[in-house]
Formats: structure tokens, C-alpha cells, sequence
């Protein structure tokens, strides 16, 4: 038999650089919300999960570990053929929800077989607490804002470069936040996923130093961001990029080219109500007549008026205009770049 130890959140999440994390529980809960990298070997299906909970309010605990016994007994070998498929196996790090039964009963099954095996003491849940415990933390963040097409998204991939602390939350998302986010990108993870996610592209940055975030709402297409991290976002000091109308509709005309017109006509219609029937229309037109210049200029007159109403709920003393010339995404990181440098004291006293 080898080694099974049990190990706190700090030591599992050292140990998951080097070894490769299996999430015991069931398919539903593991496509809710999982650790990255980590591989999905559940000890019981969604129905057999369902059984057991049931058979448990039912009869009570002894005879619902009995049944899970008998469920999980044949899938043994199974499991194993999954272990062994996994690239430098002798070492496992092993979690299920909170640490519990079905964690403890397949680490035996891997030990009892030639693997040593790490099982997460309080399991995801205690994974969970960490993310959460971090967007709770009191961060110093700068705001990266501008309407719609100002190519915020570039600035921030060119401030990373310069060696600033920068997280992309619709990278993160797979959504851009508009009503055409979703154009391009994969499906949205969910809101948990998000989160973990998230928490992975955070987790070594340096709290007493900035971190660079696009302007946004809480809902980035159907994932949220946490609760007190919007909040911070909120009162943090914004850096709005001023571009003027006509290169922000030439580069998103020039991005928009690139997808179904069907695709845009969608995404028109999903803001009929706030563009109005009749600009609604004209953007229809623009797009069927390939004109999309004129579509974008359309659509610019609801993202411009609703980025306005959101930036003068800031307090003014947070926000920063920086005029650009250009829609070079290069020279305008290095204007925030510059700007942040010689103002970085004051910026968090306003």
C-alpha cells in the first residue's frame, strides 16, 4: 500500500504545479465549477449521485454509504484505466466537495494499487473559500475606461507587456459585454468557472501594487463579477480613454466585417427596444447593404449614451480623461503608461 496524506488548501495548491489534480465528484458538479487543469473521475454519476441522496433522506447514512458501496464496487477497474491514463500517475492529488466519503474511498482504490495520493482536506469547497477570501481582500485597482471601440482590450494586452498587473476579464468571460460579445468567442464558462478562473490569472500578483482592469459591468454576457471585486471596481479610479466617434466606428467596423451578418442583424435585434424601431431598422439596412460603417455609428449612439449614464455615476475626483489621437492601441498604452507613472500617488488619494 502507499502513502495517502491529508493536505491543507495552501500545500494542495503548491503540490498542483507539479501534480495532476481528479476531481472526484459527480459530471453536473464538475461542469458547475471546477479547479483548472484538474480531471474529472467521478465515483458516482448524476443519477447515481441523486440515488444515494435520496435513499440517505430516506433511510439515513449507514444504509446510503451501503448502497454507494454497491454502485462504486464494478467501477473500480474502471478508475484505474482512467488513473493509468494519466501522464506521471505515482503521485495524485485527489478532491471531491468537501473532503469527504467519495474522496477517502478512491484515494484506497489508488493507493491500494501502486499511487501515492493526496486527498484535500474540506475538498473544493475549501478551494472555493480561497477565491472568494481573495476578492474580499482591499486591492489598489486602475480602471481602464473609454466608449465602446476605443480598443481598451489592446491597451491592457500592451500595458501587460510593459510589466503592469493586468487581468482581461472578457478574455476570462469569452463574452466583450455588448449585445455582439459573444461574436467570436467561445461559450461562456459559468459564473463559478469565471470566478476560478479568474482567481488563477490573480493569484500571485503583488496586493500592494495596481491591478489593471477594463471598465465593465458585473455581468459580462451571463457570468458575474464577484460581489466585492465590482464593488472595488466601482470606487477605483478610472482612466477613460477619449477617441474620437470616427476611429472607434472604423475599428469596429473593420472587426465587425469579419462575422455573419446574420449574426449582427441578432444582435441588433437584441437591442431594438433601446436603439428605437427606426434605428433598429436602419442598422438592418446597413448591414444587408454591407455599409458597416454606418451600422456601427448607429449602434454607437446606445453604447455611447449608456457608457456615459454609468461613468457619471463615478465620483468625478475618480475619473481621469486621457485624449488620444489615434486608435493605436501601442501609443495610447503608453500614454496610460506615462500618465500612471506621473500620477500614480495621487491617484488612489481622490
Amino acid at each position: 500500500m502507499h502513502v495517502i496524506s491529508k493536505v491543507d488548501i495552501e500545500k494542495f495548491l503548491e503540490l498542483k504545479k507539479t501534480i495532476q489534480v481528479i476531481d472526484v465528484r459527480s459530471p453536473k458538479e464538475f461542469e458547475g465549477g471546477c479547479i483548472p487543469g484538474a480531471v474529472n473521475i467521478p465515483i458516482l454519476n448524476n443519477e447515481e449521485r441523486a440515488a444515494v441522496g435520496t435513499h440517505y433522506k430516506q433511510a439515513g447514512r449507514e444504509p446510503a454509504i451501503g448502497m454507494a458501496l454497491d454502485i462504486v464496487q464494478p467501477k473500480i477497474h474502471g478508475f484505474l484505466s482512467d488513473v493509468a491514463r494519466i501522464d506521471d500517475n505515482e503521485n495524485i492529488l485527489v478532491h471531491c466537495w468537501r473532503g469527504g466519503m467519495r474522496s477517502a474511498r478512491f484515494s484506497e482504490y489508488l493507493s491500494d494499487n501502486g499511487h501515492n495520493v493526496s486527498v484535500l482536506v474540506n475538498g473544493y469547497k475549501a478551494y472555493r473559500n480561497v477565491v472568494y477570501d481573495c476578492f474580499n481582500k482591499k486591492w489598489k485597482l486602475l480602471i481602464i475606461g473609454g466608449m465602446t471601440g476605443s480598443g481598451k482590450t489592446d491597451i491592457l494586452k500592451h500595458l501587460s507587456e510593459k510589466g503592469h498587473q493586468v487581468i482581461d476579464l472578457e478574455m476570462l468571460a469569452c463574452h466583450k459585454g455588448s449585445s455582439f460579445g459573444a461574436l467570436g468567442q467561445k461559450d461562456q464558462p459559468t459564473t463559478e468557472q469565471f470566478q476560478n478562473d479568474l482567481w488563477e490569472a490573480w493569484k500571485d500578483y503583488d496586493i500592494s501594487k495596481p491591478v489593471i482592469l477594463e471598465d465593465e459591468s458585473q455581468a459580462i454576457g451571463a457570468v458575474r463579477i464577484p460581489d466585492h471585486l465590482f464593488a472595488q471596481m466601482r470606487s477605483s479610479p478610472v482612466m477613460a480613454i477619449e477617441m474620437n466617434l470616427d476611429h472607434r466606428a472604423a475599428r469596429l467596423a473593420k472587426e465587425y466585417t469579419n462575422f455573419p451578418d446574420e449574426q449582427l442583424k441578432e444582435g441588433v435585434l437584441r437591442i431594438r427596444k433601446r436603439l428605437g424601431g427606426l434605428n433598429a431598422q436602419k442598422a438592418v439596412k446597413a448591414i444587408e447593404s454591407g455599409d458597416y460603417l454606418e451600422f456601427v455609428k448607429i449602434a454607437l449612439r446606445y453604447y455611447d449614451k449608456a457608457y456615459s449614464f454609468g461613468l457619471d455615476k463615478r465620483e468625478s475626483a475618480q475619473v481621469h480623461a486621457l485624449p488620444v489621437k489615434t486608435d493605436d492601441p501601442s501609443t495610447n498604452a503608453q500614454l496610460v503608461d506615462q500618465y500612471f507613472q506621473e500620477n500614480k500617488m495621487k491617484l488612489w488619494k481622490a
